[in-house]
């Protein structure tokens, strides 16, 4: 299987048509063809990592000049020019051979046999299967992969490589890292929008550094890490920028296996003669350090920047500003993804944000996250304005969530008991609240140069908090075993949530004016 010349990516149409299509037939916009809107694979992570996949392929064949990013953007190029592009790659992209995509150069060194489910990062790991732990997601349910599936699962687990016991080294960004894209509204909109020009993606580039070797790390002994940093380590100095989108982490090597009969993918449902049960694998990859990928976030703490990764809780609008233009929070800045700085520089106009990916404990997968936000275009004279007005509403709503949990703590378990995780109530809150946030970001946008326009913004903010946390607490408060709740500690905390979200310290924290009206 060759991953530039086979049909193998899942894709699906603006008319709902589902198929799999050659990675160039993304600008496949042939008379009479419904238009590619996206990736379509059986699993969110896959779809995840395979637009990676051929944003890394755009960025690798087809890095621009600043004219010619607007040139495709306005003019996606011709089929014919993208399956040029990417056959200069056709040999680096076999899946099998001596030099297999994104597997270790040197399989006689690797012993560890596993089960080819394995790959797949939610699974549970080894010490859980010998110690009969893996009760939740069981062994045995993921058996057999077809060659396309095991090609994606293969790109998943090296892009978002977790914590994996000794040696086994996480990915280029760590376990689970977060990924941010700006949507389009085709596949290849989306794609192209991702991909930076030439002087963003070389700035940090090592001219020296242009070998097949330095890019694809499969075609040369791996770079292994058993001695001790910073020995072992793999950083900027050491490959090429394109390395970033072709990281391997993990030594493996999958084993094909031909089947005695047509098997079923217990993945996508294709029947297969031959397909993968297993692969053998070792400890000590590349250890990459000091990287910071195009399409992910980073946090820059005492001047050295990290790539966010998910948390409980999920992907909301608390995250908003650290996701789509910088945002200082307690002396620690937070960047978006260069594919995003590079977006609102260059084209300066409203789009949606798609940001995804693990939330890992360890190596262990608690849940995946996916979200869609949008992209708010502000002059820049009024930028430090704006990301202060949305400072404070986000300020405001934590204020809020944090004091809506306590009050219903001491409705379900009292004042005394402080066990118990209620992170879900405020969960809910920031669910509750996310659409009136982005309707009222962008009345800031629209009232910014406007004389006290905020104000009326910050009021109505204030109203739906308000109106949010009651709603919230009478859910939990009211939804409980009416014998164990008191009925008069329901009441109370009620009144005292009210009061409390009446008073003034939620009004400063927006940023408003002390109320002139007199309580009776």
């Amino acid at each position: 299987m060759n991953l530039i010349n086979d049909p193998w990516i899942p894709i699906r149409r603006v008319d709902g048509t589902r198929e799999k299509v050659e990675a160039w037939r993304i600008t496949d916009f042939t008379e009479g063809k419904s238009p590619i809107v996206a990736i379509a694979s059986p699993r969110p992570d896959f779809d995840g990592a395979l637009i990676q996949f051929v944003i890394g392929l755009l960025q690798t064949t087809c890095t621009p000049s600043e004219s010619g990013w607007w040139d495709w953007r306005e003019n996606p190029p011709p089929l014919e020019m993208l399956q040029e592009r990417f056959a200069t790659l056709l040999e680096v992209f076999d899946l099998e051979g001596a030099k297999a995509f994104m597997q270790d150069f040197s399989p006689s060194e690797l012993s560890n046999r596993q089960n080819i489910s394995a790959l797949l990062i939610e699974m549970p790991g080894e010490k859980p299967q010998k110690d009969n732990t893996d009760h939740f997601i069981k062994r045995g349910r993921v058996d057999l992969l077809c060659p396309h599936c095991a090609a994606t699962a293969l790109f998943t687990l090296q892009t978002n490589a977790p914590a994996g016991g000794q040696g086994n080294r996480t990915g280029l960004r760590g376990g689970g890292p977060l990924s941010t894209l700006v949507l389009g509204e085709t596949l290849w909109e989306t794609c192209w929008r991702n991909v930076l020009t030439k002087t963003r993606y070389l700035a940090t580039a090592d001219l020296d550094k242009t070998g097949d070797a330095d890019r694809f790390p499969w075609l040369a002994r791996t770079r292994t890490s058993e001695a001790k940093p910073p020995a072992g380590i793999t950083g900027l100095v050491d490959v090429h920028p394109d390395q970033q989108f072709w990281a391997m982490p993990r030594r493996i090597r999958l084993q094909l296996e031909k089947q005695d009969k047509l098997s079923s993918c217990d993945l996508c449902g294709a029947e297969v003669s031959c397909g993968y049960r297993h692969f053998v694998t070792k400890n000590y990859g590349v250890n990459y350090e000091g990287f910071e990928h195009p399409l992910s976030p980073h946090y820059v703490k005492d001047g050295i920047p990290s790539p966010v990764h998910p948390q409980p809780g999920g992907i909301g609008y608390r995250h908003w500003l650290g996701l789509v233009e910088n945002s200082t929070d307690s002396n620690v800045e937070r960047r978006p993804a260069k594919v995003i700085e590079q977006f609102r520089s260059l084209v300066r106009e409203d789009a949606r944000l798609w940001a995804f990916g693990f939330d890992m404990d360890k190596m262990k997968a608690r849940c995946w996250y996916d979200a869609t936000m949008p992209i708010l275009v502000v002059p820049m004279e009024l930028e430090v304005s704006f990301k202060g007005q949305v400072e404070c509403l986000v300020r405001g709503a934590s204020w809020v969530a944090q004091t809506l949990r306590w009050q219903v703590k001491d409705v379900l378990l009292g004042k005394e008991n402080t066990r118990g995780d209620l992170s879900f109530i405020q969960n809910h809150f920031w669910g509750a609240t996310e659409a009136g946030f982005y309707e009222h970001v962008q009345r800031f946008r629209d009232n910014l140069s406007m004389p006290l326009g905020e104000l009326s913004v910050l009021e109505s903010w204030l109203a739906d908090l308000r109106m949010a946390a009651l709603s919230v607490f009478d859910h939990y408060a009211q939804a409980g075993d009416f014998d164990a709740v008191d009925p008069r500690r329901m009441t109370v905390a009620r009144n005292d949530l009210k009061k409390t979200l009446s008073g003034k310290k939620l009004r400063q924290l927006l940023g408003l004016p002390h109320s002139l009206h007199k309580t009776a």
